[in-house]
């Protein structure tokens, strides 16, 4: 019994020192993606390099080796963890980052199309009695195009600024927004 409990002990100590190594050797890794992921004058990037720091440690402990590349899978935890941080740090709460939490009403005053328009005068005359078209018809959007609507038109907040939140391009939320009002119009059409 003792030599079957040694043995394992071994084993892990082994498996613990190979993981070690790995992180160590991937240090460059963490700093290249954080750089990369970094939003400057947006976000700071010591909290960045931080969130790649820890993801890489999660990655290192959670790695199995028959599993393939450890380089891959870091990779994948450096970046949520970054994505996470940012999200923590944004203050929404995570069924907003998540689900799109739909709590505080649009303002049908807000801008679209470069601020040409505004959302009542992309919207059809309804009736009082499909007063909750809206409501239900930004339930139905995807997930992520609801977050974007809800920073946008709820919070006030540019593109710019969601996209650090969101981890994405500026051009990559306008994409998103765009289709999410587009969607809107559609709605409102049937």
């Amino acid at each position: 019994m003792a030599a079957v409990a040694q043995r394992r002990s071994a084993r892990v100590r082994l498996l613990d020192a190979e993981r070690r190594r790995l992180v160590e050797r991937h240090i460059r890794l963490a700093e290249k993606i954080a750089l990369q992921r970094c939003h400057w004058g947006h976000e700071d990037p010591d909290d960045t390099r931080s969130d790649a720091f820890w993801g890489l440690t999660l990655a290192g402990a959670a790695f199995r080796p028959d599993r393939g590349s450890f380089t891959a899978y870091a990779a994948l935890r450096i970046d949520y963890a970054i994505r996470r941080g940012r999200q923590v740090r944004s203050g929404l709460p995570r069924s907003a980052w998540e689900q799109g939490d739909l709590t505080a009403p649009i303002s049908l005053n807000a801008p679209v199309r470069n601020g040409s328009a505004e959302l009542i005068d992309l919207l059809p005359d309804r009736s009082e009695t499909e007063e909750d078209w809206l409501r239900d018809a930004i339930r139905r959007l995807p997930t992520r195009q609801c977050l974007v609507l809800r920073l946008r038109y709820y919070s006030g907040l540019t593109q710019s600024e969601i996209a650090s939140i969101i981890g994405r391009s500026q051009m990559q939320v306008s994409r998103i927004e765009r289709a999410a009002l587009a969607a809107l119009r559609d709605s409102a059409g049937d």
